[in-house]
């Protein structure tokens, strides 16, 4: 038998027996005995060790702050234990932490998922929380966020261990358990006023309808069937017809209202539609799609349509004048004739034609019909106002043809044979035929003839001639030829013909303006292949109308071709054709000179001529002049004399003294008198101007003595 003993020894008086160790707030003694038991002596203080006793570790306690936690186990025993901040550890002697972290902090809309692993129940703590675990739990999987459900918004959780589902609407945090799951948000219907929704349970397959204003309550198994739609709203005058999808029956809602629906009901695709307002002058062609009949409905009235009634656009009544009629079928084939004045509301089965005026007959117009019963044309031309029967068909209404006294028109009687109208009343009836002025008769038709209209008469573009006219006319015609010298020439000419006989023209030919061209081409071609260029140059028009005119072809043909003329030739290599080109620019050139110079020489001489004649103006001039200063001279000459022979006389008979000076002497006198008046003249001129005046000794009485 072992024996232990344990002794507790007060060793406050003894100081000097066994150890001692100061121990501060937080620190520990591990402690050893003798038989390796191990235990802790926590301070603070001194603390005493026994004899018996051995000190194995000195150690701090740990200390855990807020939030946070350590796992501590027994490594003797296994058993554990988790301790919580904030706090301070003191580990016993067998104990030792195997773990030590934060305490997971969840914030709002947070959540995680706690699973024991000893026991393996699993729970879930959402926030705003710290999350306290257990010895033996653990966050299973990452911390997750909440699902957040706004207003009008709502979704379906799934547990999957129980299997059950639950639904859950906004606005709120989803807290999820630990074993369910959210599926995606869908958005609640907030119905308005007029709003509708239809909600189907999925499980039992109900359905019911939520009408506005109201947000649907939704079971685990509810879902929502295309969305919200909006109640028909109708107004006066306005239907819907309703389609009840578990018996197909239909039934009409008329405004003023709103469309009331229950949950198998939907409107149908026609919608909303109008009734009907019908005037005075329409009416309405229904349909019943229930026994497929059809009737008329005739207004003034606003239609209400049943279930199963289907209409087109209303239609007009038609209402014939007095000149007007109309055709319709019935459903067994026959024809009736509705004349005017009348209202007429066909019936539903009844085609009927365009509405027509009846033709007015006269001078110049008639109908042509076909009698259906019989089948045979018929010429109507007995004036008046015609409306055809029921067993009648208008082929043509026709205008008479007049005839000039120029034209002629060509037909052909029923069994072909071609005969002639002309307009011409001087001719006899047996030439004329049943012109100038007629109708075709029936089975009778107009001749026509495609006449070339294009510049090369190719045929490439044409018209169709029914009336021939005898008048003279220009024929434009372009085409290649040849000269001797193998130069290739583009001439265009002009025509000028005339048909003279229409029954040669029309027995020999279908085109008389491309035959006349062609066969002009060949003559022309025919004739310039024997010449060169400079010889056709120099007389090109003679030699076009010696290859054209007088020649028998045109005649068998019943066309005269009066003449021919070159409207303009080129050549058809460029390199030629700018030669020829510098030709005639020099021949244009020379004429142009020539014909300056003859202007030049006529100006010049008409010049001459002008300048002649002046100068002849001029002598006369001088001649009248002259003769006109010989009167002036002889005039002053003779008033002058006249003056200086009385001066003379009258100095004569003065008395100088007592004596008489006489002529001599009054002669002399006036010579001196008149010599010293030309001086005075002659000195006042030089004086007045800027002359020098030089006198010599001679001039005057001058001595000069030493």
């Amino acid at each position: 038998l072992k024996l232990q003993f344990l002794y507790f020894i007060d060793f406050t008086n003894y100081t000097n027996m066994g150890c001692s160790q100061s121990l501060e707030d937080g620190d520990q003694l591990v402690v050893k005995d003798m038989q390796n038991k191990k235990s802790v002596i926590n301070g603070p203080g001194r603390k005493y060790v026994g004899l018996m006793t051995s000190v194995v570790a000195v150690r701090s306690a740990i200390v855990l702050k807020d939030k946070e936690y350590a796992k501590i186990a027994d490594v003797l025993t296994g058993k554990k234990r988790i301790s919580l901040g904030p706090s301070m550890l003191q580990l016993e002697a067998n104990e030792k932490i195997i773990e030590q972290a934060q305490l997971p902090v969840l914030e709002t809309g947070m959540y995680c998922i706690i699973k024991d692993a000893s026991t393996g129940l699993v729970r879930t703590v959402n926030g705003p929380e710290s999350v306290a675990l257990g010895v033996h739990e653990k966050i299973y999987g990452d911390i997750k966020r909440s699902p957040v459900l706004a207003q009008g918004q709502y979704c379906k959780v799934h547990d999957l261990e129980a299997g059950t589902v639950r639904m859950v609407c906004g606005p709120r945090i989803l807290n999820l358990g630990p074993h369910e799951e959210a599926s995606r948000t869908y958005a609640l219907p907030i119905l308005q006023h007029g709003e509708y929704c239809k909600i189907c349970n999925t499980q039992t397959g109900e359905m019911h309808i939520v009408i506005g204003p109201a947000v649907p309550e939704l079971g685990p198994h509810d879902v929502v069937q295309s969305g919200t739609k909006k109640l028909p709203l109708l107004e006066r005058g306005e239907y819907c017809k309703v389609h009840n999808e578990t018996n197909g029956s239909v039934r009409v809602v008329f405004g003023p209202s709103v469309v009331e629906l229950d949950a198998y009901e939907e409107p149908t695709t026609e919608g909303v539609r109008r009734c009907p307002d019908l005037s005075g002058e329409e009416y309405l062609v229904v349909r019943d799609e229930s026994v497929g009949t059809l009737r008329n409905v005739v207004g003034p009235m606003l239609f209400m349509p049943g279930p199963f009634d289907v209409f087109q656009q209303p239609k007009k009544v038609i209402n014939l004048q007095k000149n007007e009629y109309i055709k319709t079928r019935d459903s067994e084939g026959n024809i009736h004739i509705q004349r005017g004045e009348a209202r007429v509301i066909p019936d539903p089965l009844d085609v009927v034609y365009k509405k027509q005026e009846a033709i007015n007959i006269d001078t110049h117009n008639a109908v042509l019909l076909r009698n259906t019963d019989i089948g045979t044309l018929e010429l109507i031309t007995q004036h008046g106002l015609f409306l055809p029967s029921a067993l009648q068909e208008i082929v043509e209404e026709q205008t008479k043809i007049v005839l000039d006294k120029y034209q002629t028109v060509v037909c052909k009687d029923e069994s072909g044979r071609f005969y002639y109208a002309k307009g011409d009343t001087e001719l006899p009836e047996s030439e004329r035929g049943p012109g100038p002025d007629f109708f075709l008769p029936p089975y009778h038709s107009i001749v026509k003839q495609s006449w070339s209209t294009d510049l090369r008469k190719e045929h490439s573009t044409f018209e169709d001639v029914w009336l021939f006219d005898s008048r003279p006319a220009y024929m434009n015609y372009e085409f290649e030829c040849r000269t001797l010298d193998n130069v290739t020439l583009i001439i265009d000419v002009t025509f000028f013909w005339a048909i003279i006989d229409v029954k040669a023209m029309v027995e020999n030919t279908t085109d008389a303006p491309g035959d006349t061209c062609t066969h002009a081409r060949s003559t022309i071609i025919q004739k310039i292949s024997q010449i060169k260029l400079m010889d056709f140059l120099s007389n090109f028009n003679d030699i076009i109308k010696s290859a054209c005119l007088d020649d028998p072809f045109y005649l068998a043909r019943g066309v005269d071709l009066k003449s021919v003329e070159v409207l303009k030739f080129e050549c058809e290599n460029q390199e030629t054709n700018v030669i020829l080109q510098e030709i005639i620019k020099e021949t244009c050139d020379r004429m142009r000179h020539k014909e300056r110079q003859r202007g030049e020489n006529e100006v010049a001489l008409e010049k001459l001529e002008g300048e002649i004649q002046e100068e002849k103006k001029k002598q006369q001039l001088i001649e009248v002049k002259k003769s006109h200063l010989k009167v002036e001279a002889k005039i002053e000459g003779e008033a002058k004399g006249a003056r200086i022979g009385e001066f003379i006389s009258h100095l004569a008979c003065s008395q100088v003294g007592n004596k008489e000076l006489g002529i001599e002497q009054a002669l002399g006198l006036y010579s001196v008198l008149e010599k010293y008046d030309h001086q005075l003249k002659s000195n006042a001129a030089v004086a007045r101007g800027n002359a020098q005046l030089y006198v010599l000794p001679g001039d005057v009485n001058l001595n000069l003595k030493g």
